[in-house]
């Protein structure tokens, strides 16, 4: 048991490669150290797949706990009641849907999918510390204004992903702005229509 909680702790805290050390570095410079990570400088950093797994295990049980998903309507619909209970399955799949809109939309790029997929899977681990230190907090104390918090939520996330990008994929700024919003746009519309289309086969 000494030796499971030495290591447990050693992921946490460790000053090279662990969680703390990647969240920091990914609210600092989030472009770059995915840069750094797909051009083979991996031995700093806490693995990007690992750290979205758990990242999404914690939120999932935020969500729960805190009903975060609940918007305080008394008779929520299907759609909603679905996302709520599955919230860790969508923040997963959205990651290779958006690997595959950035692909798309930044094909002069010289990065392959997988190296997209690596940058989703970084981004989207912290898009879950957003998530949890954003929308959480308005969520819990002014669940009244549910919608307004989840905007707010989004819009600063579009704005950090948008810096995101511009640090990885470099280029015209306004440019690689209108292709991140591009590209979490058509994610959530594929995501809702798969929603809708499982809903249905259920019915």
């Amino acid at each position: 048991m000494h030796d499971i909680w030495h290591d447990l702790i050693h992921v946490f805290i460790h000053a090279d490669k662990g969680v703390i050390y990647l969240t920091k570095a990914l609210a600092q410079r989030p472009g770059l150290v995915v840069r750094d990570y797909v051009a083979g400088k991996r031995k700093q950093y806490f693995n990007p797949f690992s750290y979205l797994v758990l990242t999404v295990a914690i939120s999932a049980f935020l969500t729960h706990y805190f009903h975060l998903m609940e918007t305080g309507i008394v008779s929520p619909n299907r759609g909603s009641e679905m996302v709520s209970k599955h919230i860790n399955l969508v923040f997963l799949a959205s990651v290779p849907i958006l690997a595959v809109f950035t692909r798309l939309l930044f094909y002069r790029s010289a990065y392959n999918y997988a190296e997209h997929l690596t940058l989703h899977a970084f981004l989207g681990g912290f898009r879950v510390i957003f998530f949890i230190l954003i929308f959480t907090p308005l969520v819990i104390f002014f669940r009244e204004q549910y919608y307004a918090g989840l905007s707010v939520y989004l819009s600063l996330w579009i704005v950090f992903a948008s810096w995101a990008n511009i640090q990885f994929f470099g280029g015209r700024k306004w440019l690689v702005v209108l292709k991140t919003i591009l590209t979490y746009m058509f994610t959530q519309v594929l995501l809702a229509s798969i929603i809708f289309i499982l809903l249905y086969l259920s019915r």
